[in-house]
């Protein structure tokens, strides 16, 4: 039995009983398990690709959770009667399920069912059309961003549970601000077409940009899911009302200042369904939300990092969306990004969804388990034997993939190196460690010394030195056990070090099953059209000046360790690289930089680091700790959130163990 799901919330009412010339069609009744069955009919506007049904099958058990009890005792009449008395008064909130059986006949089910009351204006040929709400609390900026994004054709946040289909473009959405205690709601449009990524809804206006108040007479004719507070359902009648309202409401003007009258004298013109102009202050925007289009490339990305989000739900992986952005940046602005955590996490499994993600087959995607007997260079990439005048590439199969790409530099090769830290990676990985942070161009790793080349039988096959272009990706995981080593300073100053979050176990309950897509090729000019090569430093004064103090504070604790101008640069290659999204911001990116770049190198004994660190009194207590003051004299720059945390565990450490790893 095959089955599909709309992922989608409709409303429905107690299907009503059908009759003809012979005979009537009861919409519930008793199935043969001797269960209540009963018919729902869909009154919300479903998604466009939803096929042309008009009801949907319930069962008493979608109801039990909310307090309907079926009698079993009592006679199916009174059964009957009694859930019909029981939904009287109410409506069910659903998703639907279609199955087919083996006889080939579809089944639509309802399935996450909820009920909600009735409005006193119900009635039975009421109509329902789901509209988009938008908030601060919800999305992450406030009313002026909002407004910026919507008129620039930005991506202004995701809403799950509404249609995204193409079809299904929302003529209006609504904003949503709650002072005084109360919500209240702005309503802007008309709205032609939109675009649907992993950024969430972005909209084409019909004309020009027109707003008004969303009245409290409208709003008492509306309906709310349980729980869900970015949907609104509009009735087809005030859907109506406000189209003509706002055919007689002004333009927008994209460059005034926010007017805020009284509440007492907006409910007046409310309730008189006046159109209210809401005009927008022209403030200083962040650089990755300016003003121009969003380009070609962006919607590229966004639409990649959607097929990447995808992947690993269908990979029954588990992570955020700020985890696989936070990849994917480190990804495209690195040289060398390493995947750090407890064994069984999945991190071999989450660079696998990134190359399916990319499309990659073949030699283009190599997954090289390291060996801990490994500690030369010649374990990797192999040695010329001399005695018998052949080179002999190593067993991993890097070579063989590094000459692959040389010669298709139109293609993208992602190079994983699986558990690097079983031997040490300042050993057999060395010469890679200096090769990775030349310029494009110069990264040329040598196999053996020209003067055998005309000497050995294979050099034909194998010359002494290969090209690593830019079209080679790197990536390693590593296990923090007793069975691995930890990284040098030299290692971590050339990487980013991403430790995964591990989510709550209910999160295992979002995974689909998985699906056989074979997802397009991104051929390296795409994926290099991600990028921001820009090699001049954008970071601010004020985050330079930040960085240069950190780098004084480690600097003196150790002399050794400390914020060097590589670390630098590459932060700012991070931060420029951040696609444009809602879920990590620039001060994200930098709370995270700090803790992949700098804090990696924080450690030491209890009497080096004690007065860096502080002292760990219990869980959120730490005193006299010099790093969280620096972070909170910078407090504008970000809230430091995960930098607050992992220096925290670090002092913590040191109280247990008398050592920081």
């Amino acid at each position: 039995m095959s089955q599909k799901i709309w992922d989608t919330f409709l409303i429905g009412v107690l299907d009503t009983p059908q009759y003809d010339y012979f005979s009537t069609w009861d919409s519930v009744f008793i199935n043969k398990q001797n269960s209540l069955q009963f018919n729902v009919k869909i009154i919300s506007r479903p998604p466009d690709s939803f096929p042309n049904v008009k009801t949907v099958t319930c069962f008493n058990s979608d109801l039990e959770p909310w307090g309907f009890e079926d009698d079993y005792i009592a006679s199916d009449e009174v059964r009957k009667e009694d859930l019909k008395n029981w939904l009287d008064d109410k409506l069910l909130v659903f998703k639907v399920e279609r199955r087919v059986r083996y006889n080939h006949e579809e089944v639509f089910n309802a399935k996450d069912v909820q009920v909600i009351p009735k409005l006193p204006s119900f009635h039975n040929e009421l109509s329902l059309i789901p509209v988009p709400i938008f908030s601060e609390q919800s999305h992450n900026f406030d009313f002026d961003e909002f407004l910026q994004r919507l008129v620039s054709k930005k991506f202004i946040g995701r809403i799950d549970g509404i249609s995204h289909e193409s079809d299904d473009t929302p003529s209006f959405i609504l904003w949503k601000e709650t002072y005084d205690d109360d919500d209240h709601y702005k309503l802007f449009g008309e709205f032609e077409k939109h675009q649907y990524a992993f950024g969430g809804f972005s909209f084409e206006l019909s004309s020009e940009l027109k707003g008004v108040e969303f009245s409290t007479a409208w709003l008492e004719e509306c309906y709310f899911i349980n729980g869900v507070e970015d949907i609104i359902f509009i009735p087809l009648s005030i859907y109506q009302e406000i189209s003509d309202v706002m055919k007689d409401s002004k333009e927008l003007p994209e460059t005034l200042t926010v007017e805020k009258s009284s509440v007492e004298d907006s409910d007046k013109k409310l309730i008189e369904h006046e159109p209210v102009t809401i005009h927008v202050e022209s403030s200083s925007v962040s650089h990755e939300l300016q003003m121009n289009e969003t380009s070609s490339e962006q919607l590229e990305e966004l639409e990649f990092l959607e097929s990447f989000y995808t992947q690993t739900k269908e990979t029954r992986l588990c992570y955020t969306r700020e985890d696989l952005i936070n990849f994917h940046t480190a990804m495209k602005s690195s040289t060398l990004v390493i995947l750090s955590g407890m064994s069984g996490t999945g991190k071999s499994k989450l660079v696998d969804s990134y190359s399916q993600a990319l499309g990659l087959k073949g030699e283009q995607y190599t997954v090289i388990p390291v060996n801990p007997s490994w500690t030369s260079d010649s374990d990797l990439i192999g040695y010329a034997d001399t005695m018998h005048m052949v080179y002999r590439p190593g067993d991993s199969g890097l070579i063989n993939a590094l000459k692959k790409a040389e010669s298709h530099p139109d293609k993208l090769f992602l190079i994983c190196f699986d558990e690097m830290n079983l031997a040490r990676v300042e050993h057999y990985f060395s010469q890679f460690l200096s090769i990775l942070e030349m310029e494009q161009g110069k990264r040329i790793l040598r196999l053996y010394n020209d003067d055998l080349e005309n000497r050995l039988y294979n050099s034909a096959q194998y010359p002494p030195t290969i090209l690593i272009q830019d079209n080679v990706l790197f990536v390693g995981t590593v296990n923090i056990d007793e069975s691995t080593y930890h990284f040098s300073d030299k290692v971590l100053d050339r990487s980013n070090v991403i430790n995964l979050e591990v989510l709550p176990f209910t999160y295992l309950k979002d995974v689909t099953d998985k699906k056989k897509h074979n997802r397009e090729e991104v051929k390296y000019e795409t994926y290099k059209s991600f990028k921001n090569d820009n090699r001049v430093i954008s970071l601010s004064d004020v985050e330079l000046e930040l960085l240069w103090e950190l780098h004084q504070l480690l600097h003196k604790a150790n002399r050794q360790v400390g914020v060097g101008p590589r670390i630098v640069r590459q932060i700012d290659q991070y931060l420029e690289n951040l696609p444009v999204q809602q879920f990590i911001t620039r001060k994200d990116g930098l709370d995270r930089q700090i803790v992949q770049r700098v804090l990696t190198k924080v450690r030491g004994s209890d009497e080096q680091l004690r007065e860096v660190l502080g002292t760990y009194i219990q869980e959120g207590e730490i005193i006299n700790s010099r790093l969280l003051n620096l972070l909170g004299k910078y407090d504008a720059l970000s809230s430091f959130t995960k930098s607050k945390e992992i220096i925290e565990q670090k002092a913590k450490e040191l109280k247990l163990y008398g050592y920081s790893y």
